[in-house]
């Protein structure tokens, strides 16, 4: 199968999953509860019951929600939030910014970090440092995030009081646009401990893939031949060796950042921190279901965006791959 045929294979089974996941979002949404509990009262009448309930578009029968919602979504158009009254693209980017606050710096220095340490072990295989290093790479990446957030918290945060307990600034302080946020001293301050718990769990997976890599490149017959040239063993460990065994964590990258997304959900809640993560719990509890269903579709259609590249790319990094 040749390359292009596959892309539009895949591109197609892409888009299919992500309606597929559309499709249960929306009735799953509909089983919890009134969403416009919040906008009435006891003292409302029928009428004006049925009012708010028109505003909201209830009033329609299911399958017309439906179809306004598969519509709105081709449209890019997800209309007001019930809680807040307000255009839900608009709720959600802002908070999505500062889920990237917490994303992305985890993910680059995990994998950083991990890469380097993969390397360092596979290239001690069988000595005690390996086994302490492999030791804590598995701790770190069978312990949940926001475990790992709550330790951190307790020990930096109420033990040693180094960092603040919550939020993303201290309380009353306020920003007018993401660019004055980066400039205030107090937003590091109230990250530090959110990266650190992801960081930590991020850069399991890097070390241990790199290691199990570098195993099979120490064999090939190249290592020898570079190594009979008289390099230094630093020199054959990160130029050569290292750069050959790293597609596995290359393709692992892309996923990651489409999964981190959703172990936000839990670092966020820990940390009481205003990212998406955050605002799709409360979403959810509030019956918000506009916010609640962009922010879960957002979260499937990075996913799934990030595992069409990877499997696009792997073929294109590794020519042995082939398209069957």
């Amino acid at each position: 199968m040749s390359l292009r045929r596959y892309a539009a294979r895949r591109t197609v089974g892409t888009v299919l999953t992500f309606f597929v996941i559309a499709t249960i979002l929306f009735f799953l949404f509909r089983q919890v509860g009134s969403p416009i509990g919040l906008h009435i009262s006891d003292n409302m009448s029928p009428e004006q019951i049925e009012a708010v309930r028109a505003s909201f578009g209830l009033d329609e029968p299911l399958y017309v929600q439906y179809y306004n919602y598969l519509v709105n979504i081709v449209t890019l158009e997800f209309g007001r939030s019930f809680y807040y009254s307000s255009p839900v693209g608009d709720i959600v980017v802002e908070r999505l910014y500062n889920s990237l606050f917490l994303t992305i710096p985890s993910i680059v220095i995990g994998y950083f970090f991990g890469v380097i340490g993969g390397v360092y072990l596979g290239w001690n295989r069988g000595n005690s440092r390996e086994r302490v290093g492999l030791t804590l790479a598995l701790v770190f990446r069978s312990t949940p995030r926001f475990w790992l957030g709550l330790v951190l918290l307790f020990v930096f945060g109420s033990v040693l009081g180094l960092f603040p307990m919550s939020g993303m600034l201290p309380p009353g302080t306020e920003f007018d646009s993401h660019l004055e946020l980066v400039t205030m001293p107090a937003f590091y301050s109230h990250i530090v401990l959110p990266i650190a718990s992801m960081t930590l769990y991020l850069m399991g997976l890097p070390l241990l893939l790199m290691r199990t890599s570098l195993f099979e490149v120490m064999n090939e017959e190249f290592i020898e031949m570079v190594r009979a040239k008289g390099a230094s063993e630093s020199r054959i460990m990160y130029r050569h060796a290292a750069r050959n065994a790293l597609l596995p964590v290359t393709t692992a990258f892309g996923v990651a950042i489409g999964y981190s997304f959703g172990g936000n959900l839990l670092v966020e809640t820990v940390f009481s921190y205003p990212g998406i993560g955050r605002l799709m719990v409360n979403s959810v509890f509030r019956g918000d279901f506009p916010v609640a269903q962009f922010s879960f579709l957002m979260m499937a259609g990075v996913i799934l965006l990030m595992n069409l590249l990877v499997d696009l790319t792997y073929g294109y990094l590794d020519p042995r791959v082939t398209y069957d």
